[in-house]
C-alpha cells in the first residue's frame, strides 16, 4: 500500500513526509511507531522508527548516501531551499584526480541526520572494482603512520 505525499501526523509520520514529499520515496508500510519507505520494489528499504528519547551520537558520525541521475540534483537542492529545509552542502562537483567528476547535494532531515545524494553517473564510475585495492589500501596504511598519531593521543587504531 503506498501513501505517497500523504500528509502524516505525529511526529514519525512528520519524518515520512520529509521522506516522501521531499526525498521522493514511497510508503512500503506503515504503524504507528515505524514507517518502512523506499524508491523502488527492488531497492534497499529505510525504516524509522519512534523512539522518543533523544540519540547519543557520542562520536559517531555519519551520513545516508544516495544515488540518483544528476539531472534530479538541482531539483532536490530546489525543492528543500523552498520549503526550508537545512542543506548542508550545496549542490556541487567533487574532482577526483584521474577518476570521476562526482556532484553531490548533502541535506539534513528534521531530526539532523546527513542524507547525501550523489549523481549515479560519477558514482557508478567511482565504483568500479580495483584489482589493486587492498594492495594500495594496505601500503596507504603502512605509509600514513597513523599508529605514531594514535600512539601519541594514547590510542590504537584499533579502539579508535
Amino acid at each position: 500500500m503506498s501513501l505517497e505525499g500523504e500528509v502524516l501526523t505525529d511526529k514519525t509520520f512528520n519524518i515520512a513526509d520529509y521522506w516522501t514529499r521531499l526525498c521522493g520515496m514511497k510508503v512500503y508500510s506503515q504503524d504507528n511507531k515505524t514507517a518502512v519507505l523506499g524508491y523502488d520494489d527492488n531497492q534497499c528499504k529505510l525504516e524509522l522508527y519512534e523512539i522518543e528519547t533523544d540519540v547519543d551520537h557520542a562520536s559517531a558520525f555519519g551520513r545516508i548516501a544516495f544515488a540518483c541521475p544528476g539531472i534530479e540534483l538541482p531539483d532536490i537542492q530546489s525543492k528543500m531551499k523552498e520549503e526550508n529545509q537545512t542543506i548542508l552542502t550545496d549542490l556541487i562537483s567533487l574532482d577526483t584526480p584521474g577518476k570521476a567528476t562526482v556532484q553531490v547535494v548533502i541535506v539534513a532531515d528534521p531530526d539532523g541526520y546527513e542524507i547525501c545524494f550523489v549523481g549515479d553517473e560519477g558514482f557508478r564510475d567511482l565504483s568500479q572494482v580495483d584489482s589493486k585495492a587492498d594492495e594500495l589500501l594496505d601500503k596507504a596504511m603502512t605509509e600514513d603512520k597513523s599508529d605514531e598519531w594514535f600512539e601519541k593521543k594514547g590510542k590504537t587504531k584499533a579502539t579508535a
